[in-house]
């Protein structure tokens, strides 16, 4: 697994794009809206095999946006990724705590994305249960529903939490087999000479 490193700027942007929009007070409206009853409830055990390992000392995720967000992000990779998360040989969320911490309170932004995304509930999110206790069919329509929103708080949410996503799964270097990614010395049959060609008819 790699390090916590630099944040990729692409993070950044994430972060900022959430702090200027007024993030923060649009999901207070939404909870005294009732929107976002931030009530109690048990993720499905399928789910809780995806949370913080035993004895991992977290920076800013909370043991059940940790859960939440290796939910999202096996939703928003697609099935492949979402195999290799669920086998354990990736880990977006440990990636992620490490990147968010590196943001002081501005990474709690994307703390509360996630709070909100588990805990939100129709209308604002395609819902009436925890983002967790749901099956896969029923997390990508809430997903989709969050993408395609009316409200500019629900595009925002899903913004946010599909950049860190990608961002933390795509960083792993286990992640590469997924895409096909030989490597920067090059793979079995495709070498950088290879890489280096011109293309025919180019």
């Amino acid at each position: 697994m790699s390090g916590p490193g630099v944040p990729p700027p692409a993070l950044a942007d994430a972060v900022a794009a959430l702090d200027r929009r007024g993030f923060l007070r649009a999901v207070g409206a939404a909870a005294a809206a009732g929107l976002l009853p931030l009530g109690c409830g048990a993720p499905s055990s399928v789910s809780a095999a995806l949370g913080p390992p035993p004895g991992r000392a977290l920076r800013v995720l909370s043991p059940r946006t940790y859960l939440t967000f290796n939910l999202a992000t096996r939703r928003i990779v697609g099935p492949d990724g979402a195999r290799r998360i669920g086998a354990g040989g990736i880990d977006p969320a440990a990636l992620a705590d490490d990147w968010l911490a590196r943001f002081g309170p501005s990474g709690e932004l994307l703390q509360t994305a996630l709070l909100t995304l588990e805990f939100g509930v129709w209308p604002l999110a395609a819902k009436l249960r925890l983002f967790s206790a749901l099956d896969a069919a029923a997390q990508d329509r809430v997903l989709a529903d969050l993408q395609n929103g009316r409200w500019d708080l629900q595009r925002q949410l899903y913004a946010g939490i599909k950049t860190l996503a990608c961002l933390a799964f795509y960083a792993d270097p286990a992640s590469h087999a997924a895409i096909g990614y030989p490597g920067p010395f090059g793979g079995v049959g495709v070498g950088i000479d290879d890489a280096m060609l011109v293309p025919r008819g180019g």
